[in-house]
């Protein structure tokens, strides 16, 4: 699709076949034997006030409500293999003009979501390439995943390529011709051309939203150990706490998201390894 001047959305085009991967308590009831009577108690439901706000009707041009949440890798997900995080570490090629991670990993990466590997792997010392969004705004989806979701994407938003398919034929490599595959500091995937995004990094960059609570509790403790970051965080239970669709909550949860980023991206922070990885 063409991109509209002032407001860029592209769609990512179909996949060239050969390269698609494939509460509440209920009423307790005591009965006795003949002479015994019937004795009923029930107990009042409680709930919890959801962390993630509904999309609001309007919110700021820098500020974009999240989608319905995704499945989100549980802290016990998997059995952990080859010692206590096993991520990669090396590039797929390391011969290839970008570094990217093992393919196998990453169709396990973008199964499902797993926020508390994306800080790792956007850390300081890690090898991968890094790409920052082109276009002021745009939808993007997954595509070797078939059915996606539309994610939406802002300028300077910081991702890391994880699949390059920028090549032509005979490995040619044409300048804003091609598609990556990018993760993204919330932990989603998606898909974009070659063109929208750019390796040289803008003075600011920016983040996707991070949602706290389904970060590790160690990793949150960690963060909050840093005085900027629990100011942060403690800003955003303020604003919060009446309406998690208020333009102010999106406001601080955008502002937490980007101090953990900033801290996570020039290595001043170390964080325990993530309990579940892919």
């Amino acid at each position: 699709m063409g991109r509209r001047r002032g407001f860029a959305t592209r769609r990512i085009p179909p996949p060239a076949p050969g390269w698609i991967r494939t509460q509440g308590a209920w009423p307790l009831v005591l009965t006795g034997a003949l002479w015994m009577t019937t004795a009923c108690t029930s107990a009042v439901p409680t709930t919890e006030p959801a962390d993630e706000p509904s999309p609001p009707s309007f919110v700021p041009a820098d500020i974009e409500p999240e989608p319905p949440p995704e499945p989100v890798a549980p802290a016990e997900a998997e059995p952990e293999r080859n010692g206590p995080m096993a991520l990669p570490t090396t590039c797929a090629d390391r011969n290839a003009e970008m570094c990217v991670p093992p393919p196998d990993f990453v169709d396990r990466l973008c199964a499902t979501r797993y926020p508390n590997v994306a800080l790792a792997m956007f850390h300081k010392d890690t090898p991968w390439t890094r790409a920052y969004v082109r276009v002021r705004k745009m939808e993007a989806w997954y595509v070797p995943a078939g059915r996606s979701r539309p994610y939406t994407l802002t300028f300077a938003e910081e991702v890391i390529i994880i699949a390059d398919r920028s090549a032509g034929p005979g490995g040619i490599k044409v300048s804003g011709s091609g598609s990556y595959d990018v993760y993204r500091w919330d932990g989603s995937c998606v898909s974009v051309m070659a063109d929208e995004v750019s390796t040289r990094p803008p003075g600011n960059p920016d983040v996707a939203t991070l949602t706290w609570r389904h970060l590790d509790e160690g990793i949150r403790a960690a963060l909050k150990a840093h005085r900027k970051i629990e100011f942060r965080h403690d800003l955003r239970m303020k604003n919060c706490k009446e309406n998690e669709a208020a333009k102010k909550c999106l406001r601080a949860r955008k502002g937490l998201s980007r101090m953990v980023a900033d801290y996570v991206r020039h290595g001043r922070t170390e964080l325990p390894l993530p309990r579940a990885v892919p």
